[in-house]
């Protein structure tokens, strides 16, 4: 899904959040159930969060859960999209080829955030510098099939000569983040269950966009770098021989 206009060796937000909208076009439907089937069961269980500490840690849980699915399931859709142009897994196929990588997903997530927050503690410039060197670990570690910190090791190496051109599309994805926050926490706050349709509806829309975001950003490193992108990741059927796909 790239396109021309960026610089040899160098990558363009701009070029980014143009191809982002083009994936998001292609694989809409397939994205909003996704989102869903992962998040309709948190929204559902934030609404009685307040209902004592067990019901908190199992609706924790279940944020923690989805949010990883989803994180790793996005770079599965844009993979697909990569290799021809549309998505061919099933819901259930993309959610499946996720689930081997969850305990890696979770153990890059906190490693990484340790270090990053250690990083804004003490000084903000290397918190930023080091959110910025894992910006695509994710999409790393699902696509390239990578352990977590070889993951790490790739996304510096990819992002290299890049991070500052990077700055942007971080602060549109925490910006995104803290407003989704503040808006689900307002309605909330007004009445839980309009908490619930807010944090359903940012569920479908914002929270994929930040996903395919980072994932797209992975391949346009990719073709800064001339390097060949991976397959569409997820085994999908043949059609039979004769027919073209749906």
């Amino acid at each position: 899904m790239t396109t021309a206009g960026a610089e040899p060796g160098h990558i363009v937000a701009g070029k980014v959040l143009t191809d982002t909208g083009e994936i998001l076009k292609k694989s809409f439907g397939t994205i909003w159930v996704v989102a869903l089937i992962l998040f309709i069961p948190v929204a559902i269980l934030s609404y009685f969060s307040g209902d004592g500490w067990l019901i908190n840690l199992i609706y924790s849980l279940a944020l923690l859960l989805a949010s990883l699915y989803m994180s790793g399931t996005m770079v599965r859709v844009v993979q697909d999209v990569e290799a021809d142009g549309r998505v061919d897994a099933t819901v259930g196929d993309l959610l499946g080829s996720v689930s081997s990588k969850l305990w890696s997903l979770l153990l890059l997530g906190i490693v990484t955030g340790i270090l990053i927050t250690i990083g804004f503690v003490f000084l903000i410039i290397p918190g930023v510098i080091l959110a910025l060197m894992w910006f695509v670990a994710v999409p790393v570690l699902v696509a390239e099939d990578k352990g977590v910190f070889a993951a790490m090791s790739r996304s510096s190496e990819l992002t290299k000569g890049n991070r500052w051109r990077l700055i942007w599309l971080f602060v549109i994805i925490y910006v995104l983040l803290f407003v989704v926050i503040f808006i689900v926490g307002l309605l909330a706050a007004i009445t839980p269950i309009l908490g619930v349709i807010a944090g359903i509806l940012m569920a479908i829309v914002i929270y994929p966009y930040l996903a395919i975001i980072i994932a797209v950003t992975y391949y346009e490193l990719l073709e800064a770098h001339g390097e060949s992108k991976p397959g569409p990741g997820v085994a999908t059927m043949a059609p039979p021989s004769g027919e073209m796909p749906a």
